[in-house]
């Protein structure tokens, strides 16, 4: 079922040509003010450009919708990729419209913007003046200075990168998409922060998607097995200190696709989607036969543990053209309550 999921979005991806309904709720300048809760950055359309920005508040326990739109009267842009929070201020990526939006995190109110990119994807913080940008064309990386909010170099990789994790002073870059190059995309770069360069590789399975780093310093890395199944999707668990492969746990249905591998507050339990959302000790030596919350007839897009309360927080994207739904869970799977947010709620940041 999630193999339909990929190739359906897909489509609507790179053919839609529908109109969005303008939002009625926008009054531009409001002068926000978000407080402790949630961010879910919605990707929106590709070519649409109808991507937005929601909050969800503790105090209030209500979703706000189209942020951006409200702080700034102007649309967010065409498809928001990530949203990374850093001091005081947030970096949301518009893939398809090659730039880097710079917004204070708690007024949304824009602050500045790093274009030129090519496909930019995710930012990973290094220090107050370089961070990287992954992109999915471009085989490599683009350092910024996140202070000046520049670009100042570029990481050759060789391939494209995905995701990225900083840990024990060392950059894991994933490769997950195979278009723009020749090489395998199953391959996790480890790249040296200081020098910029790439100082090995690990080899998984195609299409490592997420990863999560646990209480012990262990990198967990999901990989779905490629966009036509073309090998088993397995989660890997790598030792940091010298990149090597501790375990590996393969998924029983090569048809499947697992995705969104995050942790809890306390990094001792992983979670991911696979047609519904599983749970999995850092101890555990098998994979969970029985999800948490199973799927039924929503289609789980993006996936998160909420750190104050251990909630889980789940998207819903219905038909990747309407308004997508949030479902936040109990610990137990025990559903809370259903949120409204904007099209295609893709990440969750916790403020």
């Amino acid at each position: 079922m999630m193999k339909c999921n990929k190739i359906l979005l897909m489509f609507l991806l790179l053919g839609m040509a529908s109109c969005k309904e303008e939002p009625a709720d926008i009054t531009p300048g409001d002068g926000l003010a978000v407080g402790e809760g949630f961010f879910v950055l919605n990707q929106g359309n590709f070519t649409l450009a109808n991507a937005s920005l929601s909050f969800y508040s503790y105090d209030s326990a209500k979703m706000s919708n189209y942020l951006f739109y409200k702080a700034n009267g102007a649309p967010l842009g065409d498809v928001a990729q990530s949203m990374t929070l850093w001091n005081d201020l947030a970096f949301i990526v518009m893939n398809n419209s090659g730039l880097i939006y710079i917004v204070d995190a708690q007024t949304i109110k824009f602050k500045n913007k790093i274009s030129g990119l090519q496909s930019p994807r995710y930012v990973c913080i290094i220090n107050d003046h370089k961070a990287y940008v992954s992109d999915l064309q471009q085989p490599g990386l683009t350092i910024i200075d996140p202070t000046a909010q520049s670009i100042t170099g570029q990481v050759n990789t060789g391939k494209t990168v995905e995701n990225m994790v900083l840990t024990n002073n060392k950059v894991f870059a994933a490769n997950w998409s195979a278009y723009y190059q020749q090489k395998p995309n199953n391959t996790l770069m480890v790249i040296d922060p200081v020098l910029d360069t790439v100082t090995d590789s690990v080899q998984l399975v195609k299409e490592p998607n997420s990863m999560v780093v646990d209480k012990n310093g262990m990198l967990w890395v999901l990989c779905s097995g490629g966009f036509l199944s073309e090998e088993r999707p397995a989660l890997f668990k790598i030792n940091t200190s010298d990149n090597s492969i501790v375990n590996r746990y393969d998924f029983s249905d090569q048809l499947s696709s697992p995705t969104q591998l995050v942790i809890n507050k306390n990094k001792d339990s992983l979670y991911y989607l696979n047609n519904g959302v599983y749970r999995l000790s850092i101890d555990d030596n098998t994979l969970p036969e029985t999800p948490l919350i199973p799927q039924h007839a929503h289609v789980f897009y993006a996936l998160e543990i909420d750190p104050g309360f251990n909630r889980v927080v789940v998207s819903d994207a219905l038909n990747y053209v309407q308004d997508g739904f949030v479902y936040r869970y109990s610990p137990n799977g025990t559903l809370i309550d259903s949120l409204k947010s904007g099209i295609i709620p893709g990440q969750f940041i916790f403020n």
